[in-house]
């Protein structure tokens, strides 16, 4: 009797050995499986939440995207529409400039075909014979007389297509050369000159 109460003791006495020892391991695999799971929760967590940010980031901007577009289209129309109210309230006016500049154009290359003929009517003196067209750096130089085999005045002529046009600093300065009296007349004879080139070539060697 005394026996078996021993043995049943000893097995008491084992098993709360073994229920403390495993109580401890356990308590310790379950603080392993707990910090796992946290972990793994962790990073789930922080999986999702960049997934959601990027997918609210994508519809962010494809709202931003659509207004803008949405907005560019609003301002390409808006523009459209003041542009055809301003070519319709401005047409007329529109129209009518490019026809006068268009008669400017005409009246200028017209006026420089009848120059000679208006020179005739400005001068009444002078004669068509009498006109020679230089073109640059002046219109035209007029030798009055010189259809009557004499040159009683000589005539330095700009023309001009418009009212507006101004003489250009040459003009101006051959304007001035002349009302200056800074005028002169010389005479090259080519076989005189010619004899002073050789006689100074041979000087020379």
């Amino acid at each position: 009797m005394i026996e078996n109460i021993l043995v049943i003791l000893v097995a008491i006495f084992i098993t709360a050995i073994i229920v403390v020892y495993y109580r401890g391991r356990i308590k310790e695999l379950i603080a392993r499986m707990e910090s796992a799971a946290t972990e793994k929760a962790q990073k789930l967590f922080e999986e999702w939440k960049e997934k959601e940010l990027e997918n609210i980031r994508n519809q962010l901007d494809a709202q931003y995207n659509k207004m803008l577009e949405e907005r560019s289209e609003a301002i390409k129309e808006e523009f459209k529409a003041s542009f055809e109210k301003w070519k319709q309230e401005f047409e007329e006016s529109i129209r009518q400039d490019a026809i006068q500049r268009s008669i400017a154009t005409i009246l200028g290359k017209v006026g420089e075909e009848l120059a000679p003929l208006l020179i005739l009517f400005k001068e009444p003196d002078i004669q068509p014979k009498d006109i020679r067209h230089i073109g640059s750096p002046i219109d035209y130089i007029a030798f009055k007389g010189l259809s009557e085999d004499k040159v009683d005045e000589i005539l330095f002529i700009e023309v001009k297509a418009s009212k507006e046009a101004k003489l250009t600093k040459t003009e101006k300065e051959i304007r001035e050369a002349v009302e200056g009296k800074r005028v002169r007349f010389i005479t090259v004879n080519i076989k005189e000159e010619l004899e002073k080139l050789k006689q100074q070539i041979t000087v020379e060697n």
